[in-house]
């Protein structure tokens, strides 16, 4: 029987893995479950409570009764910082142990502080001084707080879990979805995903991640909690109201509908406000990307993912304000399942970051 690994993707509200076994071609999924996470154990992709994390990490390998205790780990957190970076060639054993005096300075952090990493994006010659060509590393530095990151590797060591590989979220979603072999003149493609408190953000092309920004303090429990103000309800029947009324246009069935002010449920003025306040932030992020490159690019494309697809109508309205085809993600046509394995829609939407997380890894 192949080693497995478990993808484990642990956000604000929820925590979701997927157990995959490698393939030549494709992964193969064997278990997925979810549970949910105590109010406040993470908050804005940081461990508070490390022992309510550990805890609900055990609740959910009892549920998804898991056949490996060996996990990825993905991190999404505004404070890591992706910058692209152009630094001295070394070779790359040399590269590596130089990476902290060549970036140090650029670090809104003390170098001691950080975990630091970085994926290479090309290697190349620019002219240098006097003329003479300098050889180059073009990378994406990824640097986060050290502190931040042993939050959540001391509650799955709590949880009595071993942890292979830590990475961050947007570098999974590209694996997620990536073909292999693809063209590699392929216009970029980005992926959005709409978290509990964090929208992640991540622009590749045939694969080669480009821009990464994470962006705290939106989406899904945001317009939950625009509801709850403005009515005084508490967060379950915000929540729930927000799924059924959706954006106008999109309320669920049972909803009773309005004659008098053109919409299906009155809450979908504040519903509606929120959602342009989180589809403007994604325009505004893309269009720094294109303007920040040195030929303006044109997107191919836009994949959907996260807790915030349950809103309906939000895919069509970042397809308008955005003017670029957004489609929602899905991984079940790049991996194996077995029959007996039922996922809901939900669950179905839960698997692309357990999925990137488990690609390439070395069990």
């Amino acid at each position: 029987m192949a080693r497995t690994v478990v993808g484990l993707d642990i956000g604000s509200s929820r925590i979701r893995a997927a157990e995959f076994a490698p393939g030549k071609r494709t992964p193969s999924l064997r278990k997925f479950a979810a549970v949910d996470l105590p109010a406040g154990a993470v908050r804005g992709g940081a461990v508070t409570d490390p022992e309510a994390l550990a805890e609900a990490l055990r609740a959910l390998w009892a549920e998804g009764k898991f056949g490996t205790k060996t996990v990825a780990l993905g991190l999404a957190n505004a404070s890591i910082l992706v910058r692209q970076m152009d630094l001295d060639w070394m070779p790359p054993a040399d590269f590596r142990k130089a990476l902290r005096y060549q970036v140090e300075d650029a670090l809104p952090m003390p170098v001691d502080d950080a975990n630091l990493d970085f994926h290479l994006l090309e290697e190349l010659e620019v002219p240098g001084e006097g003329g003479e060509p300098r050889r180059i590393s073009r990378v994406l530095l990824v640097a986060a707080l050290r502190e931040m990151v042993d939050g959540f590797v001391d509650a799955v060591h709590r949880a009595g879990l071993r942890p292979v590989s830590v990475d961050i979220v947007p570098f999974a979603l590209v694996r997620a979805t990536h073909v292999k072999g693809a063209d590699p003149q392929t216009a970029p493609e980005a992926i959005v995903d709409i978290g509990f408190d964090t929208v992640k953000v991540v622009v590749h092309q045939s694969g080669q991640p480009q821009y990464v920004r994470m962006i705290p303090g939106l989406g899904s429990d945001a317009i939950t909690r625009a509801l709850q103000q403005r009515y005084g309800w508490n967060w379950e029947d915000a929540e729930r109201t927000k799924v059924m009324a959706g954006l106008p246009g999109f309320a669920a069935p049972e909803v009773e509908r309005s004659t008098t002010d053109g919409l299906d449920h009155p809450a979908q003025r504040v519903i509606a406000a929120e959602a342009e306040t989180l589809a403007a932030e994604v325009r505004t992020t893309l269009d720094y990307f294109r303007n920040a490159t040195e030929e303006p690019s044109v997107l191919s494309r836009v994949l959907l993912t996260g807790a915030g697809t349950r809103l309906g109508g939000l895919r069509e309205l970042l397809e308008e304000r955005l003017d670029v085809p957004v489609l929602p993600l899905t991984v079940l046509d790049r991996i194996r399942k077995p029959r007996r394995l039922r996922l809901s829609d939900d669950d179905q939407n839960d698997l692309a970051i357990p999925a990137g997380l488990c690609t390439g890894v070395a069990l």
